[in-house]
Order: C-alpha cells, then structure tokens, then sequence
C-alpha cells in the first residue's frame, strides 16, 4: 500500500525540526531509506517550490507555486486505480476527511515517525485522539466507558 506524506504537516508535529529546506531534506532522505527497508512505495510532498541547489530523493514532490502540497495529495488519490490502497500522512483534519471520503487511508504523523525511526508505534493509541485513527485502521467500535 503506498502512502503520501504530508511533508510539512509531518515537520510541524516532529519536535525539534522544522520546516527549513535542511529538515525536508533529511526527512525526504529518511523516507527514501524507509521506503527501500518496508519496499513499499512513499511519496513526500512538500508545499512551495524546489528549493534551488539542494538535491531530494527522487520520490520528492513540491507543489510549486499557486498549488499547495495538499492539492497534489488530493490529486494523487483521486487518479489512483484504487483510492483504498493508499495511506495518506497527515494531521490536517480537512485534508484527512477529505482523503477519507475518497477512499484512502490516514496515518498520524506520530504513528509514522515511529514506523520511520524505528521506535515502534506501538499497538494501540497512546492519547485519546489518535482512537478515531486506530478504529479505523485497525476496526471496531470505541467503547463507552
């Protein structure tokens, strides 16, 4: 299943980076790693243009002016063969609904900084507002205690 990652959402909920053309860099390089040990697919899409002599892995996009890195997300699930094989990245919740309405899937930028660390993300939620996540994900009805 490939996913797309929000490549500035995913940096403005990493601690300690930032969304400096340095910090894309290392994380599309992180991604690239990631995506040749799980031999799964990942494209990073970035809001803006290119940044001009720096060299990104080759499963970088930028969204270029006047288009934001979430139109391109939108647009890539929209022409996939099948919207359900894809997990999108992101912890903006318009983007998230609207590529859920679309068919795809949502992983928390948490859950997928552990997967790309290796720090394990652990089986269950850790904070009530990554339940939405996980039942959908994993299924099953939140429980009313």
């Amino acid at each position: 299943m490939p996913r797309l990652v929000d490549g500035d959402n995913l940096l403005g909920t990493w601690p300690g980076r930032s969304r400096a053309a340095a910090d894309k860099r290392a994380l599309a390089r992180e991604i690239d790693a990631f995506t040749r040990r799980e031999r799964r697919g990942c494209v990073v899409v970035f809001d803006g243009a290119r940044p001009e002599g720096i060299a990104f892995a080759a499963d970088t996009v930028f969204s270029g002016p006047g288009r934001s890195a979430d139109d391109v997300i939108l647009a890539r699930v929209r022409e996939a063969s099948d919207p359900r094989g894809i997990v999108v990245v992101t912890q903006d919740r318009s983007l998230a609904d609207r590529c859920r309405a679309l068919g795809a899937r949502i992983e928390s930028p948490r859950d997928f900084r552990a997967r790309l660390t290796g720090s394990g993300g652990g089986e269950k939620p850790a904070r009530e507002d990554d339940v939405a996540s996980w039942l959908e994900t994993f299924g099953g009805e939140p429980s009313e205690e």
